[in-house]
């Protein structure tokens, strides 16, 4: 059986799991299951992966195998908690619990809790045994002091001294099994373990950051559900169609995953390629249909694709745009190489008199892609088959062949406007200026993604926070010859930031580290450089002054033979430390060797692996 905890109006819950003796208490604290212990011992309790927001509900989801539970346990008390003291349950637009039979099965039970204030922690409800069956009720039990209130009431021991960093260094890398471990402790701590994952150990020798290199490489071509040799031109768009659509039905966790993002309910996936439909008399074919049904709840997309080179019509979309208003779909999905800086925009700009019933999305075959390696690698598959048909679906993706194409190209501007910074011969209004810097934005998102899928943790591009319109982008390339970047990841001590220098011709990447309170600054330089030992020698350190704008900046060589070099010299304390590695810009705009779409993501790769994992904030 499965049980879904979801609240709305923005708020993030948590759910957990105890198990209990007929005395009403856990036997040990490994009964208690949680976002930091998600799964018990015996595997008969796990938290599934959480699902991606839909309308703003925040949903867990607990799957419970009735006939795996231990004899002695009595009762599976089901809750749910918030961390934030400022947002309690009450702030909540909604708090229910589902009970199904598996995770896309018609409820059976529908839960709401209404009335709530000040809970920061609830028991839904509870499992219990009736003789040889097991039975649901409900409870609706509210406890303010939150999750470790309610779990020490039924004897968890609960043991949070110290505030756990959010930069607590992993142990484990991005490529361990996706199976928690679970390790009992003496006592519980619940503070959310924050871990800054560390890249794959093979990440440089991937042909795909999708795709890991394959550990026992055989002398024989293994034999592929997807081939793509003999794929011709012509049919690459529908085979992909179809591959595609036939995987968000068959592998159900990619399903949902990619559906999820699209404003779909959680339930049964089935999907359709060229359905016809007639429209102002003549008849309509988009290249697929995707209709996921929960109980009484449907909701149905219809998907226009495109592969290679080929791009989205706009009286193409808006005609399939009419042909689900018509219908009462819910949605027009686009897919197709364009990866878009913002998530939520589209290539595209349709009538708004459509959209106004009916919802356009848009994904780029990088998105899809980046989605199916996380699943894949870092979610989990609980089925041997599934796994290996998604496995196939990578492989094929990832081919040049398939035409999914991920963003390597700067665009056909990006020499001209670069010979142009250069010169300064840049004007705030020029179109081709507004281009690159668009692009640039792209490839940031695009270093984003393939930082996500190695790591299994979503690295969030961020666009400029001041330049909002394109003059004012245009306009900061043209005075100060740079264009920036962002990316945040929880866990990091603070964003990385990317900056391309044109007129210098020099790429680089930085992240900025708070220096601890309390010690002496020459104290504060040790313990950096003692975070750093690995880095390179040619990494660039500024030390930023205490109460000034003042820095000091040297080569890691030079602080490593003489740490003072970073003291300020006039006694002043250290604030933060910048750490920022620089290297030659690649030249050529396209998704060659020396290509610099290529150039940035390995030296936003790198930088990640050698500098930014690595920093652990202060903890005074």
């Amino acid at each position: 059986m499965t049980i879904e905890v979801d609240s709305g109006g923005a708020l993030t819950t948590d759910a957990s799991v105890l198990l209990l003796e007929e005395s009403g208490r856990v036997r040990s604290n490994s009964d208690f299951v949680f976002y930091n212990q998600p799964k018990s011992v015996d595997g008969s309790v796990q938290l599934l992966e959480r699902e991606p927001e839909i309308a703003g509900v925040c949903r867990d989801t607990v799957a419970i195998r009735l006939d795996r539970l231990p004899a002695e346990i009595d009762r599976v008390v089901i809750g749910a908690s918030v961390d934030d003291e400022s947002e309690p349950f009450g702030t909540a637009e909604q708090s229910r619990m589902t009970v199904a039979h598996g995770v896309d099965a018609e409820p059976l039970v529908v839960f709401p809790i209404d009335g709530l204030t000040d809970e920061r922690a609830l028991v839904f409800a509870e499992v219990y045994r009736r003789g040889p069956v097991w039975k649901v009720r409900a409870v609706g039990q509210g406890y303010e002091g939150g999750l470790a209130a309610l779990v020490t009431e039924f004897g968890v021991e609960v043991n949070d001294p110290e505030p756990v960093s959010m930069s607590e260094e992993s142990t484990e890398s991005a490529d361990s099994p996706a199976e928690p471990q679970v390790v009992p402790a003496e006592n519980v701590r619940i503070k959310r373990r924050r871990r800054t994952p560390k890249l794959p150990a093979d990440w440089r020798e991937r042909v795909s950051p999708y795709l890991p290199t394959d550990p026992s490489p055989s002398e024989f071509h293994r034999a592929r559900a997807f081939p793509t040799a003999g794929t011709r031109a012509t049919d690459q768009e529908e085979r992909g169609t179809s591959i595609l659509l036939a995987m968000l039905e068959i592998v159900r966790e990619f399903g949902r995953a990619v559906t999820g993002e699209l404003g779909a309910p959680g339930g049964r996936i089935e999907t359709f390629v060229e359905p016809t439909f007639t429209h102002d008399g003549a008849q309509v074919r988009p290249d697929g249909m995707i209709c996921v049904t929960r109980g009484s709840i449907s909701w149905t997309a219809l998907v226009e694709v495109k592969t290679g080179t080929r791009r989205l019509d706009v009286q193409q979309v808006e005609t399939y745009l009419a042909v689900a208003k018509a219908r009462g779909f819910d949605a027009v999905v686009t897919i197709s190489p364009e990866l878009q800086a913002d998530p939520t925009s589209s290539p595209l700009e349709p009538s708004t008199k459509l959209l106004k019933t009916v919802r356009l999305h848009h994904l780029a075959w990088e998105e899809i892609v980046t989605t199916a390696a996380l699943t894949l690698h870092h979610t989990g598959i609980d089925d041997r088959t599934r796994e290996r048909l998604l496995h196939e679906f990578l492989t094929y993706a990832t081919s040049p062949a398939s035409g999914m194409a991920v963003f390597d190209d700067m665009g056909r501007n990006w020499v001209s406007v670069r010979e142009a910074v250069r010169s300064r011969t840049v004007g705030a209004r020029d179109a081709t200026a507004a281009d690159v810097c668009e692009n640039f934005d792209r490839l940031i998102r695009h270093a984003g993604l393939q930082l996500s899928a190695m790591l299994g943790q979503k690295v969030q591009a961020v666009a400029p926070a001041e330049p909002k319109d394109a003059v004012s982008r245009v306009r900061q390339l043209a005075d100060s010859g740079k264009l920036f970047g962002t990316l945040r990841m929880t866990g990091l001590v603070g964003p990385m930031i990317v900056e391309a220098d044109l007129a210098r011709e020099r790429t680089s990447c930085a992240i900025t580290v708070a220096a601890p309170k309390s010690g002496r600054a020459s104290t504060h330089v040790t313990w950096l450089l003692k975070q750093l030992e690995d880095a390179d020698p040619k990494t660039r350190l500024t030390s930023h002054h205490s109460g000034t704008r003042e820095a000091t900046s040297v080569l890691m060589e030079a602080a490593r033979t003489d740490p003072s070099s970073l003291v300020p010299v006039d006694g002043r304390d250290i604030r933060e430390f910048t750490i920022t590695v620089e290297h030659r810009m690649g030249s050529k705009r396209a998704g060659s060797s020396g290509g610099f779409v290529k150039a940035t993501a390995l030296l936003v790769n790198s930088f990640y692996d050698e500098i930014a994992c690595r920093l652990k904030a202060p903890t005074a």
